[in-house]
């Protein structure tokens, strides 16, 4: 019974270590040209890693060059369509932008950053939008 019990807890150490290395895989440098917002973060213009978090698999973690965490967003996950893989997507309302994708690897792999209430703000005043678009590298 001991013996079955110490395969089952090795199976799933397994099974999570694997998960968290998928998760860690995913990193994405990009340098953005402008001042943007993630979540209620206000980033200047620079150089950025976006990854994921290793526990809380939705949660979408940016780094800056001196590798200290700048802004952590919660994201949904899912097929976003065709579009350049590697590429971040903003909405603009003015001079103001917001993350609102992140394409990794491929053209259905990505995430969606829901709207704040600070972009809904934006949006209101601007009652323009407009898409930018940042490939990585």
């Amino acid at each position: 019974m001991k013996r079955i019990a110490a395969i089952a807890l090795f199976a799933i150490a397994t099974l999570v270590t694997a998960g968290r290395a998928n998760a860690q895989s995913d990193v994405l440098t990009f340098n953005v040209p402008f001042n943007f917002t993630v979540d209620r973060t206000f980033l200047p213009a620079g150089s950025y890693a976006f990854s994921f978090d290793s526990t809380v698999l939705d949660m979408l973690i940016i780094h800056d060059r001196t590798d200290s965490v700048r802004a952590r967003a919660y994201v949904q996950r899912g097929s976003i369509g065709p579009g350049e893989p590697r590429t971040l997507i903003f909405h603009r309302y003015g001079g103001q932008y917001f993350l609102s994708e992140v394409r990794f690897g491929s053209d259905s792999n990505g995430v969606f950053l829901p709207a704040t209430k600070l972009e809904r703000q934006a949006r209101e005043v601007s009652r323009r939008e407009d898409l930018a678009f940042v490939a990585g590298h």
